[in-house]
């Protein structure tokens, strides 16, 4: 299937003694050719990756999750075959958009079998189904675009459209012009109108990432949007009205940005109306195992391949790890395991976690000459340079090492850390 398509049911048939009898082409193309041979047994547990535990004789709704989708599964029961039907809930919402079938199950692509991330899910499912704006902090690789996705889909609007445009390192007129549209004739070469982000996904959902890199001018344009939804396309004198929730993400601190002068007090205040914050992996150890299975059985559904069993060792191994680089690192190192493996079962010798850097540890080689206070200095610098890559602002780090928020602020300037 293209990228951008929407897929039309997918069908698969099986006779009594459980072997494929037929599918469709859409079947074809959505599962690997592995596991539609016909009239050969076909497990369609294993295929769709379901629970034993679940029945599907008795529950006619069932959502699973194929190459990073959402499908709703029903099986129909006939008195030579049974029939498989699988419909992307894509496709469903924009035809009975009265039925929010994803919005209920919005959130089960989460691992939260730990405390922090019940608590976080909670709270993000009450502030889905306002119509404030809505602020997501959390570290490098903790999910918040999907986190930010979950909460449109969960929310009323869920059956409208979700855009999402990443604020980091783009020039102001690029922000301008994807996030408001322009007029013709707005830049050298605009033959025709455009509408921006806003006017898209008008009754829906706009995530704007990375909202710490917008400029003070875009910061100003967008404080009034979020205060009466008012707004111009580039070139252009007429205001358009548009109905969007604004949904914000975020790996640093908006409010030492505030403190900073780098970010507007004003716009800071109406945006943390609602916040959330994601932990870190290391927060959420308990999320370790599910996510580690979660990983497994997604890499061998896209092969095509039974997944491995999992050595004891394995998840107490990856539970010592600090994981930086959070749930995407682990998803990345399950990734470059499973992709070598050569056996049936995945086990710690196949696991390569990253070791500490050269960096971290030159200081040690580079003392000749110096004072005990220079060294103590240096050690002080790779300190904080490597606990800042989990603690990425000064109030979090201060917590860390138990000191003031002032006394890291100040050795992170005279260090140049961080920003």
């Amino acid at each position: 299937m293209r990228n951008g398509q929407i897929m039309q049911a997918a069908i698969i048939e099986i006779n009594n003694d459980q072997q494929l009898i037929n599918y469709n082409q859409q079947a074809g193309e959505l599962i690997s050719s592995d596991l539609l041979n016909l009239n050969q047994p076909f497990n369609y547990h294993n295929v769709f990756s379901l629970d034993n535990s679940v029945n599907l004789d008795v529950q006619d709704d069932t959502i699973i999750v194929l190459n990073s989708q959402y499908f709703l599964l029903q099986k129909i029961n006939e008195s030579f075959k049974i029939t498989f039907i699988l419909q992307p809930v894509e496709y469903l919402k924009k035809r009975l958009s009265k039925i929010n079938v994803v919005g209920h199950h919005a959130f089960d692509i989460f691992a939260d079998q730990s405390q922090p991330m019940q608590k976080l899910i909670a709270q993000a499912k009450a502030f889905s189904m306002q119509r404030e704006p809505l602020l997501i902090t959390g570290e490098t690789g903790t999910g918040k675009d999907l986190l930010a996705s979950a909460c449109h889909q969960y929310s009323p609007r869920g059956d409208q459209t979700f855009l999402g445009l990443n604020c980091a390192a783009m020039p102001d007129d690029v922000v301008e012009s994807e996030l408001y549209g322009h007029a013709v004739g707005a830049y050298p070469g605009a033959l025709e109108s455009k509408k921006g982000f806003f006017e898209q996904a008008n009754g829906g959902s706009v995530l704007l990432d990375g909202i710490d890199e917008m400029s003070f001018q875009m910061q100003t344009k967008l404080l009034r949007f979020i205060n009466d939804g008012y707004f111009r396309r580039v070139g252009d004198d007429n205001e358009v009205y548009v109905d969007v929730r604004i949904i914000c993400a975020t790996k640093v601190d908006l409010a030492e940005l505030v403190e900073q002068g780098k970010f507007r007090k004003d716009l800071y205040y109406r945006l943390n109306v609602l916040s959330l914050n994601l932990p870190s992996l290391q927060e959420r150890q308990d999320d370790i195992a599910p996510l580690t299975h979660i990983f497994i059985d997604e890499f061998a559904h896209k092969q095509g391949i039974n997944p491995p069993t999992i050595n004891q060792d394995v998840i107490p191994y990856l539970i010592q790890y600090t994981w930086p680089g959070n749930v995407r690192q682990l998803k990345n190192v399950l990734y470059s395991a499973l992709a070598q493996l050569t056996s049936s079962q995945l086990t710690v010798k196949d696991i390569v976690l990253p070791a500490i850097t050269s960096t971290q540890v030159s200081w040690i080689n580079n003392i000749e000459n110096k004072t005990l206070d220079e060294m103590t200095k240096q050690f002080e610098k790779e300190v904080l340079k490597s606990l800042y890559n989990e603690y990425p602002s000064s109030r979090k780090l201060a917590k860390r090492l138990g000191v003031s928020h002032t006394s890291i602020a100040n050795k992170l300037r005279d260090y140049g850390i961080g920003r």
